[in-house]
């Protein structure tokens, strides 16, 4: 239920731009907002995300599951730039003989490159760190601290109102023990240090020069996110 109603919340933010940026109309309203003009560097690195998101699990032990997040990139220059997020989220995890409340607290930091291939369209290419704190109630002897990276490349584009992209990035992670009691469970449980590839495809429809409306998701070897919130472009 949740995966069909993301794809339609992708759907209809697509048409909707269209449709608002007048390529569907079929007759041109006078009071209709204009698109915004032509700049020449329509692409910023420098701005603020903030979203809500929830958790899709490739296990039925794993639910309830949502999270919080704010993140950030800033141009160092012309071709470079810095990125980070943190995201804080909580989630249900049943291991069969007990139910505990598990909170998550996740951090990523990471430099990216860019190199424009055409008019509105960049290439891209990110690496960084990833750390995440569990805590377990009220198992505190469950709780775990792993650390990971993340490198790959990307792409962005924009035309009008509408723009989207996307990122494939190999992952690799030490010590995350959320799935270790499902082994015996299930032969699709995650080992504490997988390695393994992560897709980050998203869209986003700019109100104005400064704000936008931005749909995303991150989908795993198993667990799968899904972000909606709000860019502030500075």
């Amino acid at each position: 239920m949740k995966t069909a109603t993301v794809i339609s919340l992708f759907v209809f933010s697509f048409a909707g731009g269209k449709v608002i940026a007048g390529d569907w109309s079929p007759f041109n309203d006078p009071k209709a907002p204009a698109p915004l003009a032509p700049v020449e560097n329509c692409l910023s690195y420098d701005f603020v995300d903030l979203s809500y998101g929830i958790y899709d699990f490739g296990t039925p032990y794993f639910y309830d599951g949502d999270f919080y997040e704010v993140g950030f990139s800033k141009s160092i220059s012309e071709h470079w730039y810095l990125t980070g997020s943190f995201a804080d989220g909580n989630y249900l995890f049943d291991c069969g003989c007990d139910i505990n409340e598990v909170s998550t607290r996740r951090y990523r930091m990471g430099v990216g490159a860019r190199k424009q291939i055409a008019s509105c369209v960049d290439l891209t290419f990110e690496g960084g760190a990833e750390h995440t704190d569990a805590e377990y109630s009220p198992f505190p002897e469950r709780e775990y601290d792993s650390w990971g990276y993340y490198v790959g490349p990307g792409i962005r584009a924009r035309w009008g109102r509408f723009e989207a992209f996307a990122k494939a990035l190999y992952t690799g992670r030490e010590g995350d023990r959320s799935q270790e009691y499902l082994g015996w469970r299930t032969a699709d449980a995650l080992s504490p240090d997988e390695d393994g590839w992560l897709f980050t495809p998203g869209m986003l429809f700019h109100f104005t020069d400064s704000l936008s409306l931005k749909i995303a998701a991150e989908f795993g070897e198993l667990d799968n996110a899904y972000t909606f919130g709000a860019r502030y472009e500075f």
